[in-house]
């Protein structure tokens, strides 16, 4: 993720408070900087070298308390306990994870996606331009 689009999801995330799951945390910076803000947030992520070294990062940010990483596919993940979902996906798996959100999300949690849009959802808002866009959406009951 760019510096844009960090920016862009914790503009998303600025009304929201609780827990941030972040799908495919990568290097932990939207972790981390969603901790940096108060929330509850964790990541999950295949790498295991960028678990560990997400980890460390937040150890030397002092944000191990309020932030954690987890190696854990992100099919057998439960995504029922989060307030707030952060999805930087990749085109090809935006449909089969939107099944997935509309299974497992609480209606009155948020879901933001970088990059790609949802195909079967409506935003209900677009932050950014370009490729720093980021989508708010809400999963209907």
């Amino acid at each position: 993720a760019t510096d844009v689009q960090v920016s862009n999801v914790l503009k998303a995330l600025s009304s929201r408070s609780g827990t941030v799951l972040d799908i495919g945390s990568g290097d932990g910076r939207i972790v981390l900087a969603a901790a940096n803000k108060g929330f509850k947030a964790s990541g999950v992520e295949l790498n295991r070298w960028l678990v560990y070294y997400s980890r460390f990062r937040a150890a030397r940010l002092g944000l191990s308390s309020q932030a954690g990483f987890y190696r854990t596919d992100l099919w057998k993940h439960d995504l029922r306990q989060y307030d707030n979902i952060v999805i930087f996906g990749v085109e090809q798996m935006m449909a089969e994870l939107e099944d997935k959100m509309r299974r497992e999300v609480a209606p009155e949690s948020l879901i933001v996606a970088c990059r790609f849009q949802f195909p079967g959802l409506k935003p209900v808002k677009e932050i950014g331009s370009g490729v720093d866009t980021v989508w708010t959406y809400k999963i209907e009951s």
